[in-house]
């Protein structure tokens, strides 16, 4: 039987209180969350924080390490606007066509073994963009072909300039750029052959890596050649903790001063963490978006009327207030609110038109679904309750769902072979560009769109992500993504739930913990004197 709106809210409150308990628990009995001995306090004493998964997955990730820890740096970062502005690139020129870009690149910055950041440097990293695409990463897959689509050369004009040449126009090429689109590296610490790493990361930020072990922690030193402003802190500590009741104990008991990275803190221990008044929380605006995927090339779900239905019945609302404590952005929006492209939309709940939808698919019969959980979800995020409260929405259409929790591994075994119905996930933005997005999974070839068994068709979508090629100015690609929202909102290629919002959890003892779109503002972190 459905549970009602009310059980849904005690359910919340009694999961507080098992959060608490079990945090008390831990701060007892779990290794290494014990409170450690008075030491004499100094400014350049080691901070340590924490984030639910290792930062640092090594050698044949296309990053080695996540921009969150600023060890290396883009060409073009996000300004505070949310728009791309100047990092290594300090500034930009483009020809009337849009088909030739020149960047004119940062002077005195060095890498952080000695190599100097050049335009030689930059062009050997487009040359290992093009040995790795596509390559798979624990953050965002990279594929050159994808971020600088029709890149015909990169070249160094000088010591300081490069120039990238298109072969068709790329009026929103800055916004592809962005963040993990135009990643810098060392030459020396890849291989120009395979494209992996050889030696430690070498970047250019205000961190440099001195140590790290495989899902244990990562550790960070002062770039004292930094060009820029130098970093507060001496040394950062990030441990991977991945159990979130567990970094609730180890704040509380002083082992770490705070956390970082997606599903940092779950809503509710943050809320609990909150009544104690050494603990602070920032927030902003993630790039992060929570979707119920669904199998399209089955039925029911493969019907996008029952798809909508189930977009109308889901009250998003209620699911961000009991669960999310608030600190979610409830929306219907295929593309994330952070984008500069997304158009701000009030999510409609609307159960009759829901039922009345899923009627005239089911026929008044009932379905039975095969919803699937991913662990990370309910590590970082109230993924088990969440989707018990999907559940008992979709019970209301004529849908039973059975939900199985798995590892991500084994969901992504059971969607390659068709073995679901539902999944509940997350998709993030690599960049400010959403073509890539919008390509992956609203073109019928798309590589989401095939891989998660969408099996999403739109005529119209499909002529429109063929325009974007074509499209010779900014204003031009703005109105074909406000189209492809709108198509998206009637015929989903996945139904998006609400935005993440980066929940920045510190002990007070920390100054200048501040969120940013994508992690925090690491190297402006200190001890409050």
């Amino acid at each position: 039987m459905a549970r009602s709106r009310e059980s849904y809210r005690e359910r919340g409150r009694l999961l507080v209180k098992g959060a608490c308990l079990l945090a008390l628990f831990g701060l007892f009995f779990f290794p290494g969350c014990s409170r450690q001995p008075t030491q004499s306090f100094s400014l350049d004493r080691e901070i340590v924080l924490a984030a639910a998964r290792d930062l640092t997955p090594g050698s044949k990730d296309p990053y080695y390490t996540s921009l969150i820890l600023e060890v290396w740096e883009p060409l073009v970062g996000v300004g505070e606007d949310g728009r791309p502005a100047p990092k290594l690139a300090k500034g930009w020129e483009h020809s009337a066509d849009y088909t030739e870009w020149t960047f004119k690149l940062t002077e005195g910055a060095t890498f952080h073994d000695g190599t100097l950041f050049n335009a030689a440097a930059v062009v050997q990293n487009f040359e290992r963009y093009r040995v790795i695409s596509p390559r798979t990463s624990s953050f965002y897959l990279f594929d050159i072909h994808k971020i600088y689509p029709h890149l015909r050369r990169v070249e160094a004009t000088d010591e300081y300039t490069v120039q990238l040449t298109f072969d068709r126009p790329f009026p929103t090429l800055l916004y592809s750029m962005t963040n993990f689109g135009s990643a810098m590296f060392s030459p020396p610490c890849f291989d120009a052959r395979t494209g992996d790493f050889i030696t430690t990361v070498a970047g250019t930020g205000p961190f440099k890596m001195i140590g790290h072990v495989t899902k244990q922690y990562t550790l960070l030193e002062r770039n004292e050649t930094y060009y820029g402003s130098k970093a507060k802190a001496k040394t950062i500590r990030v441990r991977n903790i991945p159990v979130a009741e567990t970094r609730y104990s180890a704040l509380k008991a002083g082992e770490i001063m705070g956390v970082l990275d997606i599903g940092s803190l779950t809503p509710a221990l943050t809320s609990e963490l909150l009544k104690d008044q050494q603990f602070a929380v920032a927030t902003k605006r993630s790039s992060i978006t929570h979707y119920l995927f669904c199998n399209g090339e089955k039925a029911p779900l493969n019907d996008p009327r029952l798809r909508q239905a189930i977009s109308l019945m889901v009250n998003r609302e209620v699911l961000v207030k009991n669960f999310f404590h608030g600190y979610a952005i409830p929306t219907s929006n295929f593309l994330n609110g952070a984008s500069p492209f997304s158009r701000a939309e009030i999510p409609e709940r609307n159960a009759t038109r829901a039922k009345e939808a899923a009627k005239a698919v089911l026929q008044d019969k009932t379905a039975e679904l095969l919803f699937l959980v991913p662990q990370y979800g309910i590590d970082r995020y109230p993924y088990k309750e969440i989707a018990e409260f999907i559940q008992a929405e979709l019970k209301e259409l004529g849908l039973n769902a059975r939900i199985v929790v798995m590892d991500w591994a084994t969901i992504q075994d059971a969607r390659a072979a068709g073995r679901f119905d539902l999944i509940l996930g997350t998709q993030g933005l690599p960049n400010l560009e959403p073509a890539s997005l919008f390509q992956n999974y609203m073109n019928s070839t798309g590589s989401a769109n095939v891989q998660y068994r969408l099996g999403y068709k739109n005529e119209e979508a499909d002529r429109l992500l063929a325009e974007l090629d074509l499209a010779t100015g900014a204003e031009e690609r703005e109105k074909i993504y406000d189209r492809l929202q709108a198509i998206a909102r009637q015929d989903p290629p996945c139904i998006p739930l609400f935005d993440d919002i980066n929940l920045a959890v510190y002990n007070k003892k920390l100054e200048n913990y501040q969120p940013l779109l994508y992690g925090v503002t690491l190297d402006k972190v200190g001890w409050k004197q």
